[in-house]
């Protein structure tokens, strides 16, 4: 070695051969010595300072095949070292030829094959190599040379076989650093070494080798612009290929390897996204949603930024979503959904395509699209990416016409609410955009359909309420009051019916268990048990399937599942029980009979008291006491109005809190009015059940004696329920008789509010001082004190009942004491004299005519027709309402005051005739609604006509009541005022139009002979009522009604027929005739008014004549049906038609 100024030396001259051949090494140990020492001095030796020449011998004795190949793997890992330190200290050039350096790199490839047995005793000197390829890159030589293609790929394989979890990450590294120098040092990367590197790409290389997948996504990315034209020209061949070959199968797995490349390196695919855009416009369905697939995933990949990059290609995606094929829009609005996880602020731009998706014509694209809304998870930056027509859209396909649908939507839409329903309390934007999904899901219940029932039951406790995730009681109430109180009030009675089926189906399901306990050889056991599994087979989806299984439950005779089941439903059991018995119950009916799982499930679930439950009870009561400006306050008050309707005994558990004296002493009246309410519903629903003790009973009599109308309306009647309180009653009847002076004016409203409880349901208490005030009470309910002399334009504008002055207060309540005097009498107190007054003064208030009614009497009329129908409900008073009082109720259907009309039919008279509280006689009053200027009245009546009233027949297979009622409506219009003998075109137009009303709610091809046949037997009949122009007017609706029958038949192709059964008139309003073939043989019908309609029938459109008396409803109440007060005489809770 020469001074420190100058050259470098090698100062060692190794002895490594026996021979000059250099055939033969020197023994080994001193082999081993020898390269120990010249490899140590070699490593000492720098590049800059080396005097290369003094290295010419040693590098030449190095590349004997017997050192190379020697068959010490120590000896070759030093002869590697030893040559790998000659090419550092002679680079940039190389001392060997180009067939040397390849031979002498394959000796290194396989040294490097090697480096995973760490634990070799010469893994030092390996990876001391690698070290040195990666720092010197002397990789390089080997990359330049034009046929070093097998050195290169050999480097690929061994070096990603050698590469693995859990190396030091210095030597993955320096892996790293050599396959890229082989990268980009040639002049073209061999196709071998592209396959090398996708292969590290393959789902299963990425199971089998983690640290070789990184290692490629490493080279990858680091050499993406090199690699971009070889990957492009990879996945071009792979489309060719399969496009020659007419599989799919590589053409997948290369659309796979290409997600995996954009995950790991997508700058390697600048040519192969446009390549994918042109497969969205492929003929090949398959090919464009495999394209529609690969880019969807690419466009939500974290942290990539695709569709800004490339924005002709997600616009092009996005236009597939109008794709002609139904698999292509499939595909598309799944990943489209999945952008909303993935990429909210992309999603953003496709919510309306999402909601039209939606809507799409092919169900398939539809069940597509609600199935991955349903699969979101709800984080704040997906909530705020949803649009709202996203979930308004998804809400309409609840309704779909498509089951499979249905069920998708319903359970999307409850389990986006489910995981938003935490928030709603406290964020308003939450509210607003979620709080809406309850009642669009309750709002289904109108839909009617037992599948969509049963899946709303389904996922009301579950997701909706998700009782089972919250332990406490308390909060269990509050969710469910949070739930109730975002509901419209369309949904409210959406929740109610599905509290009214369950219900039914408990008092049915319970009845046929108990049918089950004790079911033996008994046939009326069985013929019972048959008659109700078909009962309730019929409210739930495959009826069939349940009724066989019902049949084969009773067969178990198993007690401990019946009484399991039973449990489930009583009301004493709370939440906790249910569930419980309901799991034991359930289970060993699997072991029994598992095939009776899925097809009874939907009934137990129906019937388990899991949603409304006597421990929410006592929460309910504490929040309906709280203050009116408590959140859940008014949420409260109407689910315990309705609990204690539907559910009574619930509440008999907790009646102690519901009839605390404390409740009664709120500041606030309305929260007294609130609590009494209460207490009369229950009173009512669990009668005999009201509590009695001192304080209550003198707080009631307080509020009876100096509180408002319905304090003291509600507080009597309480009283009057109260065992053992005849006494009381009698003395507060007294004290309210005497503030009837006018000295006490202001305490007459009250009064008499609560003289009319006492009157009906107290009424020996009442009798006492009925001879007394009964003129007083006439003369107070006719004279209207406040009637404007001047108003001759019409009435009033309607008051509700709470804005009337107490005058006018005083005068609507003494109709109702009135009318409820004689409801109240015994059959054997009733006297002629009593009846005269009472109806008398009602037929005065609803026969009433003439304009300039006050608002007070526009309230009479409405109390007084009410009145009517109260009377006609008691089965020994029926008859005091006669024929011409039902045609004076048929007016009040069509009262000038939209408020009166509307509130008489829709809350008095509809419900009377579908509870059969009233006789059948005055069913045709509903169709004088025909006229009606509100379509949602007309639609109300109709669904109670198709929905209950035609469903009562006297006998089974007999006309239906609404069928048998035709000559009656005919009757009804014969009398009607507005018949006009004078202009008889106007008058049938304007008559046809009831007729038309009653056919369309009541005929169908089955009816429609029977229907034709009484219209034609009035022609054998004449009207009771003195007067032939009445008989000559039924002969023309009697044409008239076969007309328009007839019409409709011939439009819809139905047979008329002759009908085969007897028919039989009312014999209250018609008496045969004889003679009937000149009567039979007259035409009575006018002839132009059959040309006209034979003129405008197909697309014209007739002029609708409307009545002279039916007026539009006043702007305030238009589009809605009236909203009054809870003290109205439509909402008036004890002015239901009950004995109660």
């Amino acid at each position: 070695m020469t001074s420190d100024s100058g050259p470098h030396e090698l100062s060692f001259q190794p002895k490594l051969f026996a021979n000059a051949s250099q055939k033969k090494t020197v023994p080994i140990a001193e082999l081993y010595k020898q390269l120990k020492k010249l490899s140590k001095e070699l490593n000492g030796l720098e590049q800059e300072t080396v005097d290369t020449q003094s290295l010419d011998a040693v590098t030449r004795q190095l590349l004997a095949p017997s050192l190379l190949r020697h068959k010490e793997p120590g000896v070759v890992a030093y002869v590697s070292c030893c040559i790998a330190d000659i090419l550092r200290l002679y680079a940039p050039e190389a001392p060997y030829s180009e067939d040397e350096i390849k031979a002498v790199f394959n000796v290194f490839i396989d040294q490097l094959q090697l480096l995973g047995d760490t634990d070799n005793q010469f893994f030092a000197l390996r990876e001391y190599l690698l070290t040195s390829l990666a720092t010197v890159r002397t990789p390089a030589l080997v990359a330049m040379q034009a046929d070093a293609e097998d050195t290169i790929s050999r480097f690929f394989t061994v070096l990603f076989g050698v590469v693995a979890t859990g190396q030091a990450h210095n030597m993955q590294m320096q892996i790293l650093d050599v396959l890229q120098q082989l990268v980009e040092e040639p002049k073209t990367v061999p196709q071998d070494v592209i396959d090398v590197i996708l292969l590290q790409f393959t789902r299963r290389r990425q199971q089998d080798n983690a640290a070789a997948h990184q290692l490629a996504s490493d080279l990858a990315t680091n050499t993406a612009d090199i690699l971009q034209k070889y990957i492009y020209q990879y996945f071009n061949d792979v489309i060719v290929s399969a496009g020659q070959a007419g599989t799919l199968d590589d053409l997948r797995a290369a659309h796979v390897l290409i997600l995996e490349l954009n995950r790991a390196a997508p700058g390697t695919l600048l040519n192969v996204v446009p390549q994918l855009e042109e497969e969205l416009s492929v003929e090949d369905v398959d090919i464009r949603v495999l394209a529609i697939s690969v880019l969807g995933e690419m466009f939500g990949e974290k942290g990539h930024t695709l569709a800004k990059r490339y924005e002709a290609t997600w616009t092009a995606w996005k236009g597939r979503r109008a794709d002609a094929a139904a698999a292509v829009r499939v595909e598309w609005v799944e990943r489209a959904v999945a952008l909303y996880q993935q990429q909210p602020q992309l999603a953003r731009e496709l919510n309306a395509d999402v909601a039209a998706k939606l809507s799409d014509v092919d169900e398939r694209v539809r069940v597509a699209a609600c199935r991955s809304l349903g699969q979101l998870e709800m984080g704040a930056a997906v909530q705020g990416a949803l649009g709202d027509e996203v979930v308004a859209a998804l809400g309409e396909r609840c309704k779909d016409r498509r089951a499979a649908v249905r069920a998708e939507a319903i359970v999307a839409l409850a389990t986006l609410y489910s995981q938003v329903v935490g928030e709603l309390e406290q964020s308003t934007t939450a509210r607003r955009k979620w709080g809406g999904i309850p009642s669009t899901i309750f709002e289904l219940r109108y839909i009617n359909d037992p599948d969509i029932d049963s899946k709303v039951e389904s996922i009301m406790t579950g997701a909706i309420l998700n009782f089972a995730k919250i332990r406490d009681d308390r909060e269990k109430c509050r969710r469910l009051l949070l739930v109730f109180d975002s509901l419209t009030p369309k949904a409210q009675n959406g929740f109610f019916s599905y509290m009214r089926r369950q219900r039914d189906a408990i008092l049915m399901a319970d009845t046929f268990l108990e049918l089950c306990e004790r079911s033996g050889d008994d046939a009326g056991v069985e013929q019972q048990q048959r008659a109700l599994a078909a009962k309730l087979s019929a409210c739930f989806p495959d009826r069939v399937k349940l009724e066989s299984s019902l049949a084969q439950l009773a067969g178990l005779r198993d007690n401990d599942v019946y009484a399991g089941l039973r449990q489930t439903m009583d009301v004493r059991s709370d939440i906790k029980t249910v569930r419980k018995c309901q799991k034991g119950a359930l289970k060993r009916l699997a072991s029994l009979a598992p095939n009776l799982l899925d097809t009874t499930a939907p009934l137990w679930k129906c019937a388990g008291l899991t949603t409304i439950n006597r421990v929410l009870v006592p929460y309910l009561i504490e929040n309906a006491s709280a203050s009116r400006q408590g959140p859940f306050h008014g949420a409260a008050v109407t689910l315990l109005n309705y609990t204690v309707e539907v559910f009574p005994e619930m509440l008999e558990l907790s009646k102690d809190e519901l009839f605390a004296v404390e409740g009664l002493q709120a500041r606030e009246a309305s929260a007294v009015e609130e609590r009494l309410k209460l207490m009369v519903q229950f009173a009512k629903a669990v009668p005999n059940s009201v509590p009695r003790s001192t304080d209550l009973e003198n707080r009631l009599a307080a509020l009876v004696r100096s509180g408002t109308v319905a304090q003291a309306k509600r507080a009597a009647f309480v009283v009057t329920q109260m065992p053992g309180a005849a006494d009381l009653c009698a003395a507060l009847t007294g004290d309210v008789v005497d503030c009837l002076d006018d000295a006490k004016l202001e305490r007459r409203a009250p009064a008499f509010a609560a003289l009319s409880r006492f009157a009906l349901h107290a009424p020996a208490a009442y009798s006492t001082y009925a001879e007394r005030i009964s003129q007083f009470l006439v003369q107070m309910a006719l004279t209207d004190t406040e009637a404007d002399a001047n108003m001759d334009a019409g009435d009033a504008e309607w008051e509700a009942r709470g804005q009337l002055s107490d005058i006018g207060l005083a005068r609507v309540y003494a109709v109702k004491v009135l009318a409820h005097w004689l409801i109240g009498m015994e059959r054997s107190s009733v006297t002629r004299e009593a009846v005269q007054m009472v109806m008398g003064t009602l037929r005065q208030l609803v026969r009433g005519s003439g304009s300039g009614r006050s608002a007070v009497t526009q309230h009479c009329v409405l109390a007084a027709a009410a009145s009517m129908l109260k009377i006609a409900g008691r089965g020994h008073l029926e008859r005091a309402v006669g024929v011409a009082d039902v045609q004076s109720l048929a007016l009040v259907v069509q009262d000038a005051s939209f408020e009166v009309r509307s509130a008489f039919l829709l809350d008095k008279l509809v419900p009377a005739l579908a509870s059969r509280r009233v006789h059948a006689r005055f069913i045709p009053l509903v169709f004088l609604a025909a006229h009606e200027v509100e379509p949602g009245v007309l639609d109300h009546v109709r669904h109670a006509v198709e929905q209950r009233l035609s469903q009562f027949r006297p006998t089974p297979g007999s006309p239906s009541l609404v069928e048998s009622s035709l000559p009656r409506l005919l009757h009804i219009l014969a009398h009607h005022p507005d018949w006009d003998d004078a202009e008889p075109l106007r008058t049938l137009e304007l008559f046809a139009q009831y007729v038309e009303f009653y056919i369309s709610c009541v005929c169908s091809v089955q009816n429609v002979s029977l229907l034709f046949c009484f219209a034609g037997e009035l022609k054998a009949a004449r009207t009771k009522v003195q007067g032939g122009q009445y008989t000559q007017r039924l002969y023309v609706l009697s044409e008239l009604a076969q007309f328009l029958l007839r019409e409709k038949s011939k439009a819809l192709n139905w047979p008329v027929n002759v009908y085969p059964g007897e028919l039989q008139l009312p014999d209250d309003l018609f008496e045969m005739v004889d003679g009937t073939e000149q009567i039979l043989g007259k035409s009575y019908l006018d002839a132009e008014f059959v040309a006209m309609r034979a003129k405008t029938s197909g697309s014209a459109k007739r002029t609708r004549v409307r009545p002279k008396k039916v007026a539009k409803p006043s702007k305030k109440s238009r589009g809605k049906q009236p909203q009054v007060d809870s003290d109205s005489d439509a909402m008036d809770e004890d002015d239901v038609l009950s004995d109660n």
